[in-house]
């Protein structure tokens, strides 16, 4: 008997200890949890390279180079702003389709085409520090503070002020910057037999609202400076058109004032023109012209915002995305063709096409006009492909549309700040501002803002950190006024 029990506590022994082996058969494809006391960007780094193309306005953007960042479980620094009780999330993506997603090419040599990599995302309760690709041990892409940084790492360790900060206890010595963000929303309005256009400042301070400014037409920033961006009807005799100007605020006298009075037909025998905005990033507006009946998309450069000729589509895209242009288009012109519509254009100079807004994203459009007994009609058709970083420069939402639509069920769009600290919302006839919390809309909306019914924002160009203080004293500087919330 007590032999039976001896071979029986030895054979429990084995079963447990084996238990405890690592079997390669038995974690293959599996996600293995990362060990808590292990932070995954551990050390110091240091800035030496911005990949990214200048995005704001005006003359001071932060020069980075040289600055350090680090990370250890009790906090993590970048330049001089310290964060305490850091989270750090890592998920594995397909390389291209991540980079897409942030409109940006790299060399390959950095990041090679469709591999999976690991990014990992460091926030606090409160803010959204930013997403880190790592290159190898000793390298790192970073996407913080709006801005795409390659890091390379200096020390193991990090320093000895840094690694004493203990992560359990709430605050640290230095704190971080409080997130601040603010958004330049362009608004379209529709308005008797057209549209007027309005711009809105909207900006929080740790959750809390400055006072919303607004100023008619279109206030936006490009690499040189802020610009104003006009539509004016102007007419002579039985010719009535839309004229586009665009101007840097420091110019005071605009284009408009100059030439009103000097229209041309431009070959168009119709009397009336209207050019609608639908889109304005840093340097392209995209618009439908409207000529008696005949409607047709159009993207120019803001540099040559009063041209006739816009942009082709194969000048835009790169990698091949003409030729999944011209698929999405054959497509649409076959769906017509088996409805027995033959008369279509031929849309020769790749012109045809726009953006549009649908569940918080902007998405390329193009556009087929045809004749349907002798009536002028058209047909737009998606084009699946992101639109390139030169003409949106960022267009994240960090709410899936699922939680918007649960919080307001009338959305219509949104925008949420690089920050990941506030959202807007709008529905047929309000704009909600949020604030964000854990990726959680706040329970109440910071304010709300009544609009007509179609207006639509056609804008949303997004300041952090010290750049909100500055847009929003370029602004002021330059007629914007306090909104009335009590308006209706």
């Amino acid at each position: 008997m007590t032999r039976i029990v001896r071979l029986l506590i030895m054979m429990l022994i084995i079963f447990l200890l084996g238990g405890c082996t690592k079997l390669s058969w038995t974690t293959a494809g599996k996600i293995i949890p990362p060990n808590s006391n292990v932070c995954p960007l551990e050390g110091k780094w240091v800035v030496i390279q911005d990949l990214s193309a200048s995005r704001h306005g005006g003359d001071n953007d932060q020069i980075w180079i040289g600055d350090s960042a680090q990370f250890t479980r009790g906090a993590a620094m970048l330049g001089n702003y310290v964060w305490n009780q850091p989270s750090y999330k890592i998920k594995k993506v397909n390389s291209t389709d991540y980079l897409m997603t942030k409109y940006l090419m790299l060399s390959s040599s950095l990041v090679p085409n469709n591999t999976v990599i690991e990014v990992t995302t460091v926030s606090t309760s409160e803010n959204f520090l930013g997403e880190f690709i790592r290159v190898d041990d000793f390298k790192l892409i970073a996407f913080a503070e709006n801005k795409v940084l390659l890091l390379k790492k200096v020390s193991d360790q990090v320093d000895s002020s840094l690694a004493a900060a203990n992560p359990n206890e709430a605050t640290i010595s230095q704190k971080g910057r409080p997130a601040t963000s603010g958004v330049l929303l362009g608004l379209k309005i529709p308005e008797n037999d057209g549209h007027a256009y309005q711009t809105l400042w909207i900006a929080a301070n740790n959750g809390k609202l400055h006072p919303i400014l607004t100023e008619k037409d279109i206030f936006f920033p490009r690499s040189s400076g802020f610009w104003f961006l006009q539509v004016q009807n102007v007419s002579d005799g039985a010719i009535k058109e839309d004229e586009l100007s665009a101007r840097d605020v420091s110019t005071k006298i605009s284009g408009l004032e100059t030439k009103a009075m000097k229209i041309t037909q431009h070959d168009i025998p119709e009397t009336i023109h209207q050019k609608i905005i639908d889109y304005v990033g840093n340097d392209y507006v995209a618009i439908e012209n409207k000529v008696d009946g005949v409607n047709q998309l159009q993207v120019l450069p803001v540099d040559k915002i009063s041209a006739q000729e816009g942009v082709k589509i194969s000048d835009l895209l790169e990698n091949g995305g003409s030729v999944v242009y011209n698929n999405a288009r054959d497509q649409a012109i076959q769906s017509l063709r088996s409805k027995g519509i033959l008369a279509t254009d031929n849309d020769e100079s790749e012109e045809n096409f726009g953006l549009t807004r649908k569940n918080g994203h902007w998405y390329l459009q193009g556009r087929i006009n045809y004749q349907d007994e002798n009536i002028p009609r058209y047909l737009d058709y998606n084009v699946n492909l992101i639109p390139p970083a030169k003409m949106v420069s960022y267009d994240t939402l960090c709410l899936s549309w699922q939680n918007i639509k649960d919080r307001v069920p009338d959305a219509m769009d949104a925008f949420t700040s690089p920050n990941r600290d506030i959202a807007i919302i709008t529905t047929k006839t309000k704009l909600y501002v949020y604030g964000i919390t854990n990726a959680e809309l706040g329970s109440e909306p910071l304010t709300k803002i009544n609009l007509k019914e179609g207006e639509a924002v056609v804008m949303a160009e997004w300041a952090t950190g010290s750049y909100v203080e500055n847009w929003e004293k370029a602004f002021a500087a330059n007629g914007a006024q306090k909104y009335d919330l009590t308006s209706p």
